[in-house]
C-alpha cells in the first residue's frame, strides 16, 4: 500500500530522454548480452568454486552485473571519444544489462551450483551410520537423479586418468530439473508483466537498485553516454572511499601485517541471549539512500522490536519444540514472519484489484481502456503463461513425490515469498534478503508430515536445490529490468526472448563449468557450501530425522503464530492507509523476523540518519547534489570486489572472501 509523500522526499529514477537512440531492441544487443551472460556464469562458477573469494551473484544487488556493465559503459565512452561507429545506444545498453541481471540468478545459490551437487550428494554421503539409503534415497524417483556406477563418486572425488564425464547419466535428471526451472522462471516473468504497470505507473515504487545503472547511461544531446556520470567528482569520491576501504582488507589477505578493517559492531541484549549486529556496508548505505525515509526507518525499528520479542521469549523460556529448517531460527518468530508476508502480499494484490481487472479485460475482452503494447508480453500471453507454468511446476512437484495438496500448498507458499521479496526489493531497495522461513517448513508445519509421507518429505528435501537461499531469483531481476525499460521507445517484445536466451545460456555455462570442475578436481576438494556441508547434503540432513521419527499432523501453534503475524501486518497496513501521520511502512515488519535483516539493518539505520540530516539542513538541492557520491559508494565496492577476484585468479590465491554486496 503506497502513500503519497512530499516530492523532495521521493527518489524517482531519472528518466532518460534520448528519442534518437532508445528505439526498439536490436539483435546486436541481444547477441552481446548472451555472450556476456555466458561469460558471467562461467567466470562466477570458477570464482565461487575455485577462488572462493567474494560472491558477486549472491544477492538482489547483482554486483556481477554492475561489474560487467561498468566496463561496458566505460568502453562506450572510449569508443565515442575515438569517433568509432560502434557505440551502443541506450536501448541496447539497457537490454544487455537486463540480460546480465537475469544471468546473475542462475549460478551460485540461485540454481545450478545448488541443484547439481544435491542430485548426487545424498547417495555419495550415505553411510551405514546415517542410514540415508534406507530413510531417504530409496524414496527418490529413479529418473530424478543421475544413476550408474561411480557417477556420484567421481563427481566428488574426481575422474580417474583417461576417464570422461558421464554426461549420459545426467541427461534425464537435468532435463527434468531444467524444465522445472524454466517453467518457474516463466511464471515469475509473467507475474511481473502483469504487475509492472501497477507498481511503476500507479504506485510509483522507487526501484532503488535500478538507480545506479540508469545514472551510468545518462547523456546530453551531444555527449557520450556515461560521460556526465564518469566525469562527476562526487561520484569518484564515493567510489574511492569504498574501493580503498575494501582494498585494505584485500591487501590483508595477501599481507597479514596490513590491518583488517572490521565493519561489525555487536550490541548484546538480554544477557547475551540475543544481539544487534551493526554492520557497516558502504554499498548498502548507498542503496538505502534512495529509499523513502519511512521505509528505511521501518526496517531498523521493526527489526529491533522483533529482536526484543525474541529476547523476551528466550528469557521466559517460551520456545517451540518444532524442528525447523537449516535457515530459520526461533519457530514462533519464523511463522510469525511468514504470516506477515502472506498478508503483505495478499493485501497488495487487493490494492491492485482495479489494475488486475483491467489486465483481464484487456486479455479476454475488447472494451478495456488499458494498453499492453508497451509490455514485453501481451496480457493474454502473460495470463496464459502464468497459469500454464504454475500448473507445470505443480505437476513437477507431484512427480517428485509431493501429494497434490502438498504441491499446491508449496506453490502457493513459494509464490508468496517470491512476490513478497520482489516487492520489498522494488519498494525498499533491499540489496540482500531471504524469506523468514523456507516453504518446505511452511508446508510441513501447515499440512503435517503425516499427510506428506516419506516420498513427500524427500521431494521437499530436493527443494533445497532451488528454493533454499532464494536471495536472488528471476522475478526480482525482471522487476528491476522492466523499470529500466521505460526509457526504451518502440516495441519491447523482443525483451522476453532476450530474457529466455539469458536464462538458457546461463544454465548451459554454469552447468558445464560446475560439472567440469567437479569431475576434474573432485567436489570434496572444492567449495563446501556447494559440494560438502552445504547444498549437497542440506536435503537429507533436514528430512532424514523427520522421516525417521513419527510423522505428525499439522501444528496448531504454528498456525496461531502465522495468524498473529498476519494480524499485526493487517493492522499496520490499515493504520498506514488511514492515518497519514503514521511514520513507519509495513514493509519493515514483513522482513523483521528474518536473520538476514540483522545484516542490513545497521546500514539502513545509517542511511536513514544521513538522509534525514541532509534533507533537514540542506534540503532537496543538497540531496540531489549528493546522489553521485552515494552511487559511487555502491560502484566502488563492486569494482573493488571484482578486481580482487581477477587478482586472485592471476596470483592463484584462494579463499580471500572480502565482501557480501
Amino acid at each position: 500500500m503506497k502513500r503519497e509523500i512530499p516530492p523532495h522526499y521521493r527518489d524517482p529514477i531519472n528518466e532518460i530522454q534520448d528519442k534518437h537512440h532508445s528505439v526498439g531492441i536490436s539483435l546486436r544487443s541481444i547477441l552481446i548480452g548472451a555472450v556476456l551472460a555466458l561469460l558471467l556464469n562461467v567466470m562466477d562458477v570458477y570464482a565461487t568454486t575455485i577462488i572462493r573469494g567474494s560472491y558477486l551473484t549472491l544477492n538482489f544487488s547483482t554486483p556481477a552485473a554492475l561489474f560487467f556493465f561498468f566496463f561496458l559503459v566505460l568502453a562506450g565512452c572510449v569508443i565515442h571519444w575515438l569517433r568509432l561507429p560502434l557505440a551502443l545506444n541506450q536501448a541496447e545498453l539497457i537490454t544487455i544489462y537486463f540480460m546480465l541481471l537475469v544471468a546473475c540468478c542462475i549460478p551460485g545459490m540461485g540454481f545450478t551450483q545448488f541443484i547439481i551437487p544435491a542430485l548426487v550428494g545424498s547417495t555419495y554421503y550415505a553411510t551405514p551410520e546415517n542410514n540415508w539409503d534406507d530413510t531417504y534415497n530409496r524414496y527418490i524417483p529413479e529418473w530424478m537423479i543421475p544413476r550408474g556406477e561411480n557417477v556420484a563418486r567421481h563427481f566428488f572425488e574426481g575422474l580417474p586418468e583417461g576417464a570422461s564425464i558421464p554426461w549420459g547419466a545426467w541427461v534425464l535428471p537435468l532435463s527434468y530439473w531444467y524444465g522445472f526451472f524454466l517453467a518457474l522462471s516463466l511464471a515469475m516473468i509473467c507475474t511481473m508483466v502483469i504487475l509492472r504497470k501497477q507498481w511503476v505507473d500507479r504506485e510509483k515504487l522507487a526501484y532503488p537498485l535500478a538507480q545506479l545503472p540508469m545514472d551510468m547511461i545518462q547523456n546530453g544531446k551531444s555527449e557520450a553516454i556515461g560521460k556526465s556520470f564518469f566525469t562527476n567528482k562526487a561520484m569518484w569520491l564515493g567510489f574511492a572511499f569504498s574501493f580503498i576501504l575494501l582494498s585494505i582488507n584485500g591487501l590483508h589477505a595477501y599481507y597479514p601485517e596490513v590491518p583488517v578493517i572490521n565493519r561489525n559492531v555487536f550490541f548484546p541484549l538480554f544477557r547475551d541471549t540475543v544481539k544487534l549486529d551493526l554492520w557497516f556496508s558502504p554499498p548498502w548505505i548507498g542503496f538505502f539512500y534512495f529509499v523513502n525515509l519511512d521505509i528505511s526507518a521501518s526496517i531498523w525499528v521493526f527489526y529491533i522490536v522483533t529482536t526484543i520479542q525474541r529476547g523476551i521469549f528466550n528469557m521466559v523460556g517460551f520456545q517451540s519444540t518444532e524442528r525447523m529448517d537449516l535457515y530459520s531460527r526461533e519457530p514462533y518468530i519464523a511463522h510469525q514472519g511468514m504470516g506477515a508476508m502472506i498478508v503483505f502480499v495478499l493485501v497488495g494484490l487487493w490494492v491492485a484489484r482495479g489494475h488486475l481487472k483491467e489486465v483481464f479485460k484487456t486479455a479476454f475482452q475488447n472494451d478495456s481502456q488499458t494498453d499492453d503494447t508497451g509490455e514485453i508480453l501481451s496480457y493474454r500471453q502473460a495470463i496464459v503463461g502464468l497459469a500454464t507454468s504454475l500448473m507445470v511446476v505443480t505437476v513437477g512437484l507431484w512427480m517428485a513425490g509431493l501429494p497434490p495438496m502438498g504441491a499446491i500448498m508449496f506453490v502457493f507458499g513459494s509464490m508468496i515469498l517470491f512476490l513478497g521479496l520482489t516487492r520489498v526489493v522494488a519498494e525498499g531497495g533491499i540489496p540482500a534478503m531471504r524469506p523468514p522461513i523456507m516453504t518446505s517448513t511452511f508446508v510441513i508445519s501447515g499440512a503435517g508430515s503425516s499427510s506428506l509421507g516419506a516420498p513427500g518429505l524427500v521431494a521437499l528435501g530436493f527443494s533445497y536445490g532451488w528454493h533454499s537461499e532464494i536471495r536472488s531469483f528471476v522475478m526480482s531481476s525482471v522487476a528491476n529490468g522492466l523499470k529500466m525499460c521505460e526509457a526504451i521507445k518502440g516495441s519491447k517484445r523482443r525483451l522476453f526472448w532476450a530474457i529466455i536466451i539469458a536464462i538458457l545460456v546461463s544454465l548451459a555455462g554454469s552447468s558445464y563449468m560446475t560439472m567440469v570442475l567437479a569431475y576434474k578436481y573432485g567436489g570434496i576438494n572444492l567449495n563446501g557450501l556447494f559440494f560438502g556441508w552445504g547444498a549437497a547434503t542440506y536435503g537429507p540432513k533436514d528430512m532424514v530425522p523427520r522421516i525417521a521419527s513419527d510423522l505428525t499432523g499439522p501444528r496448531l501453534d504454528s498456525w496461531a503464530f502465522m495468524a498473529i503475524g498476519g494480524s499485526v501486518m493487517g493492522l499496520l497496513m490499515w493504520v498506514r492507509h488511514y492515518f497519514l501521520w503514521w511514520p513507519l511502512n509495513p514493509l519493515g515488519y514483513a522482513i523483521s523476523a528474518n536473520w538476514k535483516t540483522g545484516h542490513i539493518f545497521g546500514s539502513a539505520l545509517l542511511a536513514w540518519l544521513f538522509k534525514l540530516m541532509i534533507l533537514k539542513y540542506g534540503g532537496a538541492k543538497l540531496y540531489r547534489n549528493l546522489r553521485p557520491f552515494f552511487l559511487g559508494l555502491i560502484l566502488g565496492e563492486v569494482v573493488a570486489a571484482g578486481s580482487w577476484l581477477v587478482i586472485d585468479y592471476i596470483t592463484g590465491h584462494v579463499g580471500s572472501f572480502l565482501t557480501q554486496i
